[in-house]
């Protein structure tokens, strides 16, 4: 054998032997460098073999060898890529969280492997998730299912993307009630000190649960009558970007006459076995928990569906500072909306001086009246 013995068949394909069995191989290029065993040692029935594989390339009637690529190790990939991104901590979890359904899934109905899915699978998938959870959702995974399959073809690992020419229907957005300002003050008026200051917060001020969370100490200026919503790294806001909102008077008395413990965070949990000295974070999924049940003592309507969630204090927030005469685009600084991508969005500024004007324009009262001391604390 002469190892440097190099045969052109045809226009596309090189043939040649290699390794201790003298085997021949093609060389030739389809969406990059392959080369392909030829499985014999025999000259002619390699030129053969190497003469079919030529034509074949020529008519577009040669196989692709399926990817071997484990659904699962994708997956991997494919986080560790959106980590280096820099996205938010937020989004990290959301993305985990949903390819992580999507896998298990998948593996229960024996497809482990990237080549095996098909548009088939993800439509099954999406009536699956149909089941329990609203439109919204689905739609939102939908999206990040097709970003994943997305990436994996322009990585490589797939040579076809299944859901590529899959169109997705925008959901109906559904209006999403919020409490009045008679309930919220049932509310406030039915919840213990520390939880009442948290309640209160989301309600007058329109953060989410999540940035409650990750409210430190520095971050509630009670003198300069500030809550600042900073974006950390490792506890970055939704829109990755800082803001402050002024303190009511009602939620500024609320704040002056709480109890503080002591560490970084301005709220934290309960001891517990993991820490037992307390001094954690909350856990914005048991604050959502203690919502809930105090809202079915109150007999208010509870559930994502047809009642309130801690979320809806945001929604109760902007429908009230909207219906006092307070701009859309105050408002929208204040809770960090960033959907509004028009000219005025480039342009306005909101000074610090009529932030906190509009802020006491806003009736959210005091608190003090014979009938929101009706309820007694219990929860």
């Amino acid at each position: 054998m002469n190892p440097n013995e190099r045969i052109r068949v045809g226009d596309r394909v090189t043939i040649y032997q290699r390794g201790k069995k003298n085997t021949w191989y093609a060389d030739f290029w389809l969406d990059g460098h392959r080369r392909k065993s030829l499985k014999t040692a025999n000259k002619k029935f390699a030129v053969e073999r190497a003469t079919k594989l030529a034509a074949s390339l020529v008519d577009s009637s040669y196989q692709r060898p399926l990817p071997t690529a484990m659904i699962q190790a994708t997956v991997d990939q494919y986080l560790d890529f959106v980590k280096s991104e820099d996205r938010a901590r937020t989004t990290l979890v959301k993305y985990l969280g949903i390819l992580k359904m999507l896998v298990q899934f998948l593996e229960a109905r024996g497809i482990t492997r990237m080549a095996q899915f098909t548009a088939s699978h993800f439509d099954k998938y999406r009536a699956f998730r149909k089941i329990d959870r609203q439109a919204k959702t689905v739609h939102i995974e939908g999206i990040v299912i097709k970003q994943f399959f997305r990436w994996a073809k322009k990585r490589k690992i797939i040579l076809v993307n299944p859901v590529e020419d899959i169109k997705l229907a925008i959901p109906k957005l559904m209006p999403k009630p919020g409490p009045s300002l008679d309930q919220i003050n049932r509310i406030l008026n039915g919840a213990r000190s520390a939880y009442l200051a948290m309640m209160a917060i989301l309600a007058f001020t329109g953060v989410r649960s999540g940035e409650l969370q990750r409210l430190r100490d520095e971050d509630v200026d009670l003198a300069n009558n500030w809550i600042h919503v900073v974006s950390r790294p490792g506890a970055e806001t939704k829109t990755r970007q800082s803001r402050k909102i002024p303190i009511h008077p009602r939620l500024q008395a609320i704040l002056l006459g709480l109890s503080r413990s002591s560490g970084p965070w301005f709220f934290t949990a309960e001891p517990s076995a993991k820490f037992p000295q307390g001094g954690n974070w909350i856990s914005t999924h048991k604050l959502n928990e203690r919502f809930a049940a105090l809202l079915t003592l109150l007999k208010l309507p509870v559930g994502r569906e047809s009642g309130f969630t801690v979320h809806s204090l945001r929604h109760a927030f902007e429908t009230i500072c909207i219906n006092s005469g307070i701009p859309q685009r105050v408002v929208d600084a204040w809770q960090g909306h960033a959907s509004d991508r028009s000219m005025g969005a480039v342009y306005y500024r909101l000074s610090d001086d009529d932030s906190q004007k509009f802020m006491q324009q806003v009736p959210f009262g005091t608190g003090t009246s014979a009938a929101d001391a009706e309820t007694e604390k219990t929860l």
